[in-house]
């Protein structure tokens, strides 16, 4: 939704086109579990399509503005709108990574949020097989009961959400409960995993 006390984008076209590929992948993005493990071929290959369309048009704005899109330049929804398709970038993870960089430098400059980067950080150390460190990712299990992907120093997780700016880890599964399904026990392997999900809106 739009703040009315946000400043104008500097380059509302790329906002736009940033907020319409956002919104056109959203219901394949939050379709719950069970829909998603039956999702058909063309379906499937329709969302593909979608990601590598939507990876391949951020790439473009990125180097247009030899930058990460940020507040400032698109506004807040479509600086979101940026990171929500980065994090679905996985066929790309070259890519990914370089946006990492460039979206860390964003938030050093104000002009993203580190929520924003706990995201994207979680969803490129998952996609190299590695522990997130935010609890950000998530997967469906054979069964559709929604797992998170493994995660480092369960101890400390919520000291470093609170300092990235996500609610405790208890909150977020409730959000996705009530938008996914019941979350699955932790003890759960995640060798054999589907592609990560990952919360939605909590910047």
């Amino acid at each position: 939704m739009n703040d009315p006390h946000q400043p104008e984008p500097g380059y509302p076209a790329l906002a736009e086109d940033l907020l319409d590929r956002a919104q056109r992948a959203k219901e394949h993005w939050r379709t719950p579990g069970a829909e998603r493990l039956g999702m058909s071929p063309h379906a499937l290959a329709a969302l593909a399509q979608t990601q590598h369309d939507n990876a391949a048009g951020l790439k473009r704005i990125v180097e247009r503005l030899g930058q990460w899109p940020g507040r400032s330049t698109v506004g807040a929804d479509a600086c979101q709108a940026a990171v929500d398709i980065a994090v679905h970038a996985d066929h790309d993870p070259a890519l990914q990574r370089t946006l990492l960089g460039l979206l860390r430098r964003a938030v050093e400059a104000g002009d993203a949020t580190s929520a924003q980067l706990a995201h994207l950080h979680d969803r490129c150390l998952v996609n190299v097989g590695q522990a997130q460190m935010y609890g950000t990712q998530h997967w469906y299990r054979p069964d559709g009961l929604l797992e998170p992907h493994p995660i480092a120093d369960r101890a400390q997780l919520d000291t470093r959400r609170a300092g990235a700016g996500l609610p405790p880890y208890t909150e977020q599964t409730r959000r996705l409960r009530e938008r996914h399904g019941p979350l699955a026990s932790l003890s759960v392997s995640a060798a054999a995993e589907p592609a990560p999900l990952p919360e939605r809106n909590a910047a």
